[in-house]
């Protein structure tokens, strides 16, 4: 029987805040005060109150190059265009000109992730009226298909950077919430599975030590590691040796300590094995944790860590291996935000 970590909708939210550090926006002005039971209401209510707060302060605008046929002239001629489409026959010719327009890529995601919204049947009839409203003022731009490309080459700066919430939660939906079938059908699948938890989950963890951390005492970075290799091998030799990339490393510049931190998503933080039901902690993670602590090159005291989130009950141990500190320590998500964090700060401290 599966046993997923039980996470509030709220924290869910505060989490995405931290992994796209974007907690200058993460106050009432998207969320408000109500409790929610799913995640499309979470986001139907983000959406509201952040495509009201645009539209307040006016969609953005960029320069677009746009070719038509007028019988006015206006920016440049397009001769050849002209000729190509017989414009002249119809007393029109091909102009080149720039249009001030908002039919610009952040304003096509937006309106195309609210019809996603709105579709959405597990959304509460309230919400749902909302954002239909909130549809009208994108009557002029278009909708566009989401895709890998059109996320990648978004660019943010001050004039735009009160988009960067909702383009997050754009992508965020097509990257795991639903998925597009060949009918062109939409799938509105769970959110709260493993593989988008444990990079939601990696991030969250990383990004709240960077900021709540003092950085002239500490260094919090995730580096990869090398292996510590007695003798030189060959590039292609090297290349079979798996890579050790850390999630989070914290080190204190006072006290000279490392702590390597693997976080680690699961439905069960202990298992028992086919020879026993004393359930333990799992091979693969106690080996990783081991490696990335021996081969660190840090000078000072190096401890690691394995986070998991807390499941049926919570986990604080401690492992002396090899003359190193190994700690097994979990992390009740199913809580106030308040304790959340200060358990957290309580692993460093």
């Amino acid at each position: 029987m599966r046993n997923d970590p039980k996470i509030p909708i709220r924290n869910i939210y505060y989490m995405l805040c931290y992994a796209w550090n974007v907690l200058e926006q993460s106050d009432d002005i998207f969320l408000g005060s109500e409790k929610f039971d799913n995640i499309y209401n979470l986001f139907a209510r983000i959406y509201i109150n952040g495509t009201s707060s645009l539209i307040k302060r006016g969609l953005n605008r960029y320069y677009i190059q746009e070719d038509e046929a007028v019988s006015t002239i206006k920016g440049k001629i397009n001769i050849s265009d002209s000729i190509k489409k017989q414009a002249f026959f119809n007393g029109r010719v091909i102009c080149q000109y720039d249009n001030f327009s908002e039919d610009i890529k952040l304003n096509q995601i937006v309106k195309t992730t609210i019809n996603i919204l709105i579709n959405s049947p597990k959304l509460e009839t309230d919400l749902r009226n909302k954002l239909l409203k909130l549809r009208v003022y994108f009557s002029d731009i278009q909708d566009i298909r989401f895709s890998k490309a059109i996320f990648s080459t978004l660019r943010y700066n001050r004039n735009n950077n009160h988009y960067r919430m909702l383009i997050n939660i754009s992508q965020l939906i097509y990257q795991g919430l639903i998925t597009n079938e060949v009918d062109n059908e939409i799938i509105f699948a769970d959110f709260v599975r493993d593989k988008q938890m444990s990079k939601l989950y990696e991030k969250f963890v990383l990004n709240f030590f960077r900021k709540h951390l003092d950085e002239t005492i500490y260094n919090v970075h995730a580096p990869k590691l090398k292996w510590n290799l007695d003798d030189e091998i060959s590039e292609e030799d090297l290349s079979l040796l798996p890579e050790m990339r850390t999630d989070i490393v914290i080190e204190n510049k006072v006290r000279n300590t490392q702590l390597i931190i693997d976080t680690k998503y699961y439905a069960q933080t202990l298992v028992s094995s086919n020879w026993t039901d004393i359930e333990k902690i799992r091979t693969g993670h106690l080996f990783q944790i081991l490696a990335y602590v021996n081969n660190s090159k840090f000078a000072g005291d190096v401890k690691g860590m394995l986070l998991y989130p807390t499941i049926e009950k919570e986990v604080n141990v401690n492992f002396p291996i090899g003359g190193k500190s190994i700690s097994i320590r979990t992390l009740n998500l199913d809580t106030e935000w308040k304790y959340i964090c200060n358990i957290l700060a309580s692993i460093v401290d």
